[in-house]
């Protein structure tokens, strides 16, 4: 295997990586959508889904980190961050760079819009 390039390996700025995960958080909140089933069934909870971003690949990857205890619900905030995602753009300083980050996504009826 190949030693990982300078840039790649080198440190990421923890005010760039906050920023960006920021932007993620703004965007993913656009595509939230409570899913019926689980609204009609009082189903709550919170997923923590992990975005990695790895220099060598062109697209992050999006993975469950801890479940929120319901599929749906999990799946809910596994699209959503995912189209989030897509439409947000890397800031320069972390392009061809390897980080990771966790987002939770809260599912509560009380906060529900």
């Amino acid at each position: 295997a190949a030693a990982p390039s300078a840039s790649a390996s080198a440190a990421v700025s923890a005010d760039d990586m906050r920023q960006y995960r920021m932007t993620i958080a703004s965007a993913a909140r656009h595509f939230k959508r409570y899913p019926a089933l689980a609204r009609e069934r009082g189903w709550e909870g919170v997923a923590e889904v992990g975005v990695s971003i790895h220099a060598r690949n062109l697209a992050p990857e999006i993975s469950l980190a801890r479940s929120s205890g319901r599929s749906l619900l999990d799946e809910q905030a596994l699209e959503m961050v995912s189209r989030a995602v897509q439409m947000s753009e890397m800031p320069a300083a972390l392009q061809g760079r390897n980080f990771r980050f966790v987002l939770p996504v809260r599912f509560s009826l009380e906060n529900d819009q």
